[in-house]
């Protein structure tokens, strides 16, 4: 389902109307040249950036695992169109992503997300932010983490998936005249249903257990230095 720009823009503008109060009394005096204001409006993208693509990451590695999945099912070639992308994508992919998000909503990680941004007006007010070094750091922690979590999303299943092609393989050489082509892809889209039911209650498990370490990564990047000083 796409959400058409206009809505996204209303809610763009109707979030910062409400976290004005939050930011105004920290904020710095309003830049005094074109250049000055483009900077302070760069680095307060960078910001927004690296805070949402943190939590991006946590349902992209669902999605990396759904690819993954489709890839060894040989049903990756059944795609869908991404109206929120513009392109075509995995139906598993796309499955596992939605899974994430309604995940994501039940156990309240929106919520975290928007303290997280609240609180980053208090490390970095508005219109004095300055990138960090650290921030690089965070997103490669991110990245290879996702990368990881996706591959545990989608190794029960994958593992059921290489014992079917085990067994279309025995089945291949101990009967010949067996048409393995017909009956290899109802074995494996069989296999991949069957593991999918019983192992989605551990999917769900593992993504929440690791959600934490990306709202604790967002907090990481907004907690004033000395106090991410101690902790570290």
């Amino acid at each position: 389902m796409m959400i058409p720009k206009r809505v996204k823009a209303l809610l763009a503008v109707a979030i910062a109307v409400l976290t004005m109060p939050v930011a105004w009394p920290n904020s710095t005096p309003f830049p005094g040249s074109l250049a000055a204001m483009a900077i302070a409006l760069t680095c307060e993208a960078l910001l927004g950036l690296l805070l949402g693509s943190i939590i991006l990451l946590a349902i992209t590695s669902m999605e990396l695992a759904g690819q993954a999945i489709g890839h060894l099912a040989g049903i990756d070639m059944a795609e869908a169109i991404d109206a929120n992308a513009e392109e075509t994508t995995s139906i598993l992919s796309s499955l596992l992503g939605w899974f994430a998000v309604a995940l994501l909503l039940t156990m309240g990680g929106h919520r975290q997300l928007m303290d997280c941004s609240l609180q980053s007006f208090e490390r970095y007010p508005a219109g004095n932010v300055r990138p960090e070094s650290f921030w690089l750091t965070e997103l490669d922690d991110m990245l290879r983490h996702a990368l990881v979590i996706g591959v545990r999303a989608a190794a029960p299943v994958g593992t059921a998936l290489l014992m079917a092609n085990l067994i279309t393989g025995l089945l291949a050489r101990t009967l010949p005249q067996l048409n393995v082509l017909a009956i290899g892809f109802n074995i494996n889209v069989s296999a991949m249903f069957v593991a999918m039911i019983m192992s989605i209650g551990g999917v769900a498990w593992v993504f929440q257990s690791e959600l934490s370490v990306w709202i604790q990564s967002c907090q990481a990047i907004v907690e004033p230095s000395s106090i991410r000083q101690v902790n570290r």
